[in-house]
């Protein structure tokens, strides 16, 4: 079981690299998703 603590932590260290990455309508992020057969792309401007 996870604790409390550990979990606190996870979501805090998400939500820095959130901050961090961040589309803007100038430099909208790409995310990537590879399938078995496809790969998925789109752009992002949040």
């Amino acid at each position: 079981m996870i604790t409390n603590h550990k979990l606190d932590r996870r979501a805090r260290r998400k939500r820095g690299i959130r901050k961090k990455i961040r589309g803007t309508p100038q430099r909208p992020r790409l995310s990537v998703y590879r399938s078995l057969k496809h790969i998925y792309a789109q752009i992002i401007d949040d």
